[in-house]
């Protein structure tokens, strides 16, 4: 396998400044290790602190600034209305370097049975949640091998995230078993890392405006091998 890249995300750094990030992960990139980063709140779920409050405006701050300046043409996807997409804002750099020195280190050590091919793509946006924007989001999969959700709102209740269980395509729409399924609540900076094949779901947003930076990590070998049952998949086996 092709040696991971040192942790620096220099590139977000010089964006939002150091202060920007967290401080728990400004001690992970020091250390050069993404060993015992982060902590596990489901199965399958990993959440760890990516930025600091500061950080989080500031990184909404210059989204806000560019896609002003270059309005979208379309929704980001067909499940999101509202948002944006990060790539034609010209932070297509700082994306690829969140893949390549934060996710996959993460994910090799918490979901390497998703990346058995590596790496080969991504694609972020800008989720918006609010009584203007998307309001929920019905049970789903990613287009992804796995996906990156970063919170970058403070004012907000409701539109907790819901987790029902890794399926390949072909049994995507089986139940799951009691311990498969349970919620995750949004913290600001806090970005929570799963299998794009896990499915999940929004609850309905309460109060405020909940804001999102999602990047699918994509593997064109993995979504090809998805679409039968692989040794990953939770359906229940007699």
């Amino acid at each position: 396998r092709d040696e991971q890249p040192p942790m620096s995300l220099h590139r977000l750094r010089a964006l939002l400044g150091d202060d920007a990030l967290a401080p728990a992960l400004r001690e992970a990139l020091g250390a050069s290790s993404a060993e015992g980063f982060g902590e596990l709140v489901g199965p399958g779920v990993l959440a760890f602190p990516v930025l600091s409050r500061r950080g989080c405006g500031r990184l909404l701050g210059e989204i806000d600034r560019r896609a002003a300046a270059s309005p979208a043409e379309r929704p980001p996807n067909s499940m999101h209305r509202y948002g944006a997409v990060l790539g034609p804002l010209e932070l297509a750099e700082e994306l690829h370097e969140l893949r390549a020195e934060l996710v996959e280190p993460l994910a090799r050590l918490h979901l390497a049975e998703h990346l058995d091919h590596g790496l080969d793509g991504e694609y972020g946006f800008l989720a918006e949640y609010g009584s203007e924007a998307d309001e929920d989001l019905g049970f789903h999969v990613d287009d992804s091998a796995v996906t990156l959700n970063l919170c970058l709102s403070e004012d907000f209740s409701g539109s907790e995230l819901y987790f029902h269980g890794v399926r390949c395509d072909e049994h995507r729409q089986t139940r799951p078993s009691p311990d498969e399924s349970f919620e995750y609540v949004h913290e600001p900076g806090v970005a929570v890392l799963h299998a794009g094949r896990h499915r999940h779901g929004v609850h309905p947003i309460l109060r405020g405006q909940r804001r999102n930076l999602i990047l699918w990590c994509q593997s064109d070998r993995a979504r090809e091998e998805a679409r039968s049952c692989r040794p990953w998949c939770g359906v229940p086996r007699e």
